[in-house]
C-alpha cells in the first residue's frame, strides 16, 4: 500500500500538525514536503530524516535516507503515526519521487 498506492492527502510541512490529524493511524498514505534539517542512519533500527517543522521521517530503505542532505528539499510518502505539537511521526515513509504530482491540502476533508 506505501509503495503502489496514490495518497490519500498531501501536506506541506508546516501544515501537518494543524491539517494532518484526521490521518493519524489510519492506513493510509499520505506525503508531506518539507527541508531536511537532520539525517540519523547510525541506528541500525531505524533510518531517520528530520523536517524543519519537527517532523521525523522513519524511511524503509535506509539507501534513502542518506542520499539525503541537510537543506534539501524533499517528498515523502508515508504513514501518519503520531501528529502532536510536540512530535510527529511518518512510519515507515518513502522518498517520493519529485517530479510526481503534488497538491497539498488547504483545508481538512
Amino acid at each position: 500500500m506505501l509503495d503502489y498506492h496514490e495518497p490519500a492527502a498531501q501536506f506541506l510541512a508546516k501544515d501537518v500538525t494543524t491539517k494532518a490529524k484526521p490521518y493519524v493511524g489510519r492506513h493510509v498514505k499520505i506525503t508531506i514536503k518539507g527541508i531536511v534539517t537532520k539525517v540519523n542512519i547510525n541506528d541500525p533500527n531505524s533510518s531517520l530524516i528530520y523536517l524543519k517543522e519537527g517532523i521525523e521521517c522513519n524511511l524503509k530503505i535506509r539507501a534513502m535516507a542518506s542520499t539525503c542532505k541537510v537543506g534539501d528539499t524533499v517528498y515523502v510518502d508515508g504513514f501518519l503515526k503520531r501528529c502532536d505539537e510536540d512530535k510527529v511521526l511518518l512510519e515507515p515513509a518513502t522518498l517520493r519521487d519529485p517530479t510526481a504530482k503534488f497538491a497539498p491540502q488547504k483545508t481538512v476533508k
